[in-house]
Order: structure tokens, then C-alpha cells, then sequence
């Protein structure tokens, strides 16, 4: 196969599956756990696969073309949050009995959709620029590390000060911040064996 033709292989490969990753983490982080002393979502669950793509992206490809598809995957979410809302409006049929079920589990506010939004966009981009900006400086380690933790943690306070401001106290709010950045921090950490196999797998299959 030709180089270009496995350069296209790789990146239509990373955007599908960080898509699709980002589309079952906004799910899954409707529902919060306690993990210790901190508040964290069910969306950690899936986070260190979202990691592994987005630091594959940059390290291969660059920020520009991470930063093509993290908004892809922006845009999907978008779409997806305004069809659940859609469909939540749309009367039931006679036959399902789940509607105020369903309503309850995917109805959210324009606070939480657009802090939400503006968390990941701010999140990602950030983490993708510093793996990039680093690149000459450092090492993979200190790259993947640093950037998750500055990513993590702007991601994690606009979202929660932002949604949660005045509705939740401000202890549950800075746990929601810290807990999940330590966990997610944590998660890179112990993935780190496998984000650089396959960064230099996907290195030595477009050589």
C-alpha cells in the first residue's frame, strides 16, 4: 500500500474512533460516582482510549489535523445533544412506557450544553498543543503526562464552575475539578506503556 494511502487509512481510523469515543463519553458522564473522598463521572471509563487517539494524532500528524478532528467531533456531539432534545419533545408512542425515564436521563439545560461544549473544545485543544509545542523538549512521557493534566484541568473547571456554579456547593464543584484530573491524570499514567507501542506501531506501519 502507498504511504499516502496508509496516511489516510491511519487518520480516517483516528477520527472514527475518537468520534465515536467522545459521542459515549458525553453518555456515560450523565451518570456521577464516588470514587474515595471525590465526585467523578462514569465518562473516565472510556477517557484513556479518547487520550491514546488524541496523542497519537499529535504526535504523528500534528495539532492541525488533531485540531480538524476534535471539531469533527465536536460537531457530532452538537448533533447528537440537539437530536436527543428532539426526541425527548416528540410525543411517545401509545406502546413505550420509558418516556419520563428517557426524559429524565438525556434532558439537560443550555448551562450544561454549553459549558460542556466549551470545556471539551478548550480541553483538547489545549492537550493537543502542548504535545505538539513540546515535542523538541521533552519526552513522550513528560509530553502525554503535562499535557493531560493542563488539558484535564481546564476541561474539568470550565465545565463544573460553569454548569455547577450556585447550584452545587463550591466543595463538590472543586472535587468534581480535582477528582477527576487526578483520575484522568492517573489513567494516562498507567496507560502510557500502550499510548507509545502504539504510537510507534502506527509510526512503523506508515513507514
Amino acid at each position: 500500500m502507498k504511504k499516502e494511502n496508509k496516511i489516510k487509512l491511519v487518520s480516517e481510523v483516528l477520527f472514527g474512533i475518537y468520534c465515536a469515543s467522545l459521542l459515549i463519553q458525553n453518555i456515560l458522564a450523565l451518570k456521577s460516582i464516588d470514587v474515595g473522598i471525590f465526585t467523578v463521572t462514569t465518562g473516565i471509563l472510556i477517557s484513556p482510549l479518547i487520550f491514546i487517539i488524541n496523542d497519537i494524532s499529535s504526535e504523528i500528524f500534528g495539532y492541525n489535523q488533531t485540531k480538524r478532528m476534535i471539531i469533527l467531533s465536536f460537531a457530532m456531539n452538537f448533533v447528537m445533544s440537539i437530536l436527543l432534545q428532539i426526541s425527548i419533545i416528540i410525543p411517545a408512542s401509545k406502546v413505550y412506557t420509558n418516556q419520563i425515564a428517557f426524559a429524565t436521563i438525556f434532558a439537560t439545560t443550555l448551562r450544561i450544553t454549553f459549558f460542556s461544549f466549551l470545556a471539551y473544545i478548550v480541553g483538547s485543544l489545549i492537550n493537543s498543543k502542548i504535545m505538539v509545542k513540546l515535542k523538541d523538549k521533552s519526552n513522550l512521557f513528560f509530553r502525554a503526562i503535562s499535557s493531560t493534566i493542563v488539558g484535564q484541568l481546564l476541561d474539568n473547571a470550565i465545565f463544573a464552575f460553569g454548569s455547577f456554579f450556585g447550584v452545587w456547593p463550591i466543595t463538590a464543584i472543586l472535587s468534581c475539578i480535582i477528582g477527576g484530573t487526578i483520575f484522568e491524570t492517573l489513567y494516562e499514567i498507567f496507560i502510557y506503556p500502550l499510548t507509545k507501542l502504539s504510537i510507534n506501531k502506527v509510526e512503523n506501519y506508515l513507514k
